[in-house]
């Protein structure tokens, strides 16, 4: 209930409401269950060997709401218990960057999540012909349900992701430690690429447009940069308002996803887009990546004409590819770069 104190709704005019029928709220089906808050953070702390100070910017880091009195909820003390046991080699600051990793995702999923139902659903029966009893009963009946959904695919999609990624993490590892045993001879491999997606002439669309066409089409091009990444071993790393980041295994696959993704990108928005991949090491931290190499993406992308892919020098040289020609640009000076990165143009045969 102090979440609507807190925005500013007395609980008298929420009353009110609910008794002369303006509201028909039913909060006993979103409210959880009362739950004990019998321990304190320094009462856990004590118990699992670790400072109060550090379990409350855990908590804060997880997006958990500020504690009441210093206490803390019964399945939270749990749950932070089982960080610091299973993380036991880890130091405050990697418990910190564990806590900010899950707490970011799960928050930024959430908030989506309830964008979605506001917009698929509640907006969607405010335009029924129907009392305000029926639309809230509408809305709030679906909202139980969409709670159902999001409670049972959550941690079911979790896990098959991690299937995934822990099977591709094991084989790195293998081959790693057979090569420094001596069990395989080592070999080289190729450097991951990072390309850069951006939608030219979105501003103007948007100015001309308006904010909730802008939104439809960034939506639209969410599904296409997903599938045309995948299909090529890449995944979009993070949105950038009109643009995208991408993550590749090599070179190659970049190169060829991003000529993909300029061609159905248009297909889908009828907006062009430009594309700037480099090769080399990167940074992987908290599920983005970071280094020169990133950097360069962003400025090749940035340099690049509308429906071009335009890759550096590394990217040509370990992309291994047949199908593709590479139109020489140039050695060309890049903002934010201290020396000149030669350019290529990518074009299918």
């Amino acid at each position: 209930m102090a979440a609507f104190e807190e925005a500013g709704i007395a609980l008298e005019d929420v009353a009110r409401g609910i008794a002369g029928g303006a509201l028909s709220f039913p909060l006993g089906m979103f409210m959880p269950d009362p739950v004990g808050m019998d321990e304190t953070y320094a009462g856990l702390g004590e118990r699992v060997g670790r400072s109060p100070d550090l379990l409350r910017r855990l908590s804060r880091e997880l997006g958990l709401p500020p504690p009441a009195d210093d206490r803390v909820r019964a399945e939270d003390a749990e749950v932070l218990a089982l960080v610091v046991e299973k993380l036991d080699l880890a130091d405050d600051e990697e418990l910190s960057r564990f806590a900010r990793l899950y707490g970011g995702s799960v928050q930024r999923l959430v908030a989506s999540g309830l964008q979605f139902f506001d917009l698929a659903v509640r907006r969607r029966v405010g335009a029924f012909d129907v009392s305000d009893e029926e639309r809230d009963a509408l809305v709030y009946g679906r909202a139980a349900g969409y709670t159902e959904l999001v409670k049972t695919i959550v941690p079911w999609l979790q896990g098959r992701h991690r299937e995934h990624a822990v099977l591709e993490y094991l084989v790195g590892v293998t081959e790693g430690f057979m090569e420094e045993r001596g069990l395989t001879p080592p070999h080289a491999r190729q450097p991951p690429a990072i390309a850069f997606l951006d939608l030219t002439g979105y501003t103007a669309l948007a100015e001309e447009r308006g904010d909730e066409a802008a939104a439809e089409l960034a939506a639209d091009l969410a599904g296409v940069v997903q599938e045309a990444a995948q299909a090529h071993g890449g995944r979009p790393v993070k949105w950038l308002g009109d643009g995208v980041m991408f993550h590749f295994a090599d070179p190659g696959r970049a190169i060829l996803g991003g000529l993909d993704l300029v061609e159905q990108t248009e297909q889908a928005v009828s907006v062009p887009a430009r594309i700037g991949i480099n090769a080399g090491t990167v940074i992987a931290q908290e599920g983005d990546y970071f280094g020169r190499t990133v950097n360069i993406a962003a400025r090749i992308a940035d340099y690049a004409r509308p429906r071009e892919v335009l890759v550096s020098e590394e990217a040509k040289g370990n992309s291994g590819l047949a199908d593709v020609d590479f139109e020489l640009i140039g050695d060309v000076p890049l903002k934010g770069v201290s020396s000149s990165v030669r350019l290529h143009k990518a074009v299918r045969r």
